[in-house]
């Protein structure tokens, strides 16, 4: 009896740190690529593969030699068989606030004063084209036999 009380906790146990994909989930395939621009690579870029077909889309960053891996459901295990269609965008970071002057001083503003509540939108260092699904261009097939190794390079 104890025997058969240590192996079901032992099949409790190691049934819980499987890694499987969540109930109903399509299979997935790694992919990977590198984005480049005029020959450069372009890192910190946000790399989303859509596929409408399996409506279930999957992304990555591209590291500084604009290397990509992509995720679905767990880090880099990659996107779902089939046609995708490819958006890229890398927004700029916003510019660094210049500090305050001392409060003692004439020079002293306060905060937001004489300036625009709204908040700048963030800008695109890539043609805008490329972040719009509809205008990127950009295509990729995912393949159940890899290697699906995918690259782009941006005009």
């Amino acid at each position: 009896m104890r025997d058969l009380l240590a192996v079901a906790v032992l099949g409790i146990v190691t049934g819980g740190c499987s890694s499987q994909l969540p109930t109903g989930a399509e299979p997935v395939y790694p992919v990977t690529g590198v984005v480049s621009r005029e020959g450069q690579p372009v890192a910190g870029a946000d790399v989303t593969f859509y596929s409408a077909e399996k409506n279930r889309s999957a992304f990555g960053r591209t590291n500084d030699k604009g290397q990509y891996k992509l995720t679905t459901f767990s880090s880099n295990d990659g996107a779902v068989e089939g046609s995708h269609v490819v958006t890229i965008v890398k927004l700029a970071l916003p510019p660094e606030s210049t500090p305050a002057a001392d409060l003692e001083t004439e020079a002293y503003v306060p905060p937001g004063a004489g300036e625009s509540t709204q908040p700048k939108a963030p800008k695109s260092e890539l043609p805008e084209r490329y972040a719009d699904q509809a205008t990127s261009g950009l295509t990729a097939t995912v393949q159940t036999a890899g290697p699906n190794e995918i690259n782009f390079d941006l005009k």
